[in-house]
């Protein structure tokens, strides 16, 4: 499948092959709210990710997309719809134990299916890793080009450690 296929959505090519682990990704449930946080909670204290609440996480859990590996959650994702159809794609994590299993892939594919789904147009996320989401077909624009919408809950970047990056997938 090329990036044209698949509206520019590209496979990153980081999917593991089969082990005897059991990994899948789903949608998030109510109980999974304390992993999402302890899974975030890393990238918050390095001030990688903005920090969620327990409150925010349940009353948008439809939105969330969590990682399973051997029944522990391991990694998570949201979509947040600002309507007009503009979407970002946030929260985007995967604890280091689980690295190179490509369940973040899995992560950003179940986003982008759900975000076509909904009949978004425009995908967003703003990253310090900007390659990442460059494998699987975003393209990066300047942080003047996003929407003022998509800054609703920003800390300003420059209180955050390094330099974010906006990357935007046309669906």
């Amino acid at each position: 499948m090329t990036g044209d296929e698949n509206g520019g959505l590209r496979l990153a090519g980081t999917i593991a092959p089969l082990t005897s682990d059991s990994s899948y990704v789903r949608r998030a449930r109510e109980r999974d709210v304390d992993a999402i946080l302890r899974v975030i909670g890393t990238y918050v204290e390095q001030h990688v990710l903005l920090p969620r609440t327990r409150e925010e996480i349940l009353e948008h859990i439809d939105t969330w997309w969590v990682s399973d590996l051997n029944g522990e959650v391991v990694g998570c994702a949201a979509l947040r719809d600002f309507g007009g159809g503009l979407g970002e794609l946030r929260s985007l994590s995967v604890v280091a134990e689980a690295h190179g299993r490509g369940l973040g892939e899995s992560l950003v594919h179940a986003v982008v299916r759900d975000a076509r789904r909904t009949g978004m147009t425009r995908l967003f996320a703003i990253t310090a890793n900007p390659g990442y989401f460059a494998r699987h077909g975003f393209t990066e624009l300047p942080m003047e080009g996003v929407p003022e919408v998509l800054h609703v809950d920003r800390v300003p970047w420059p209180r955050r450690s390094g330099a974010g990056h906006a990357m935007e997938l046309a669906l």
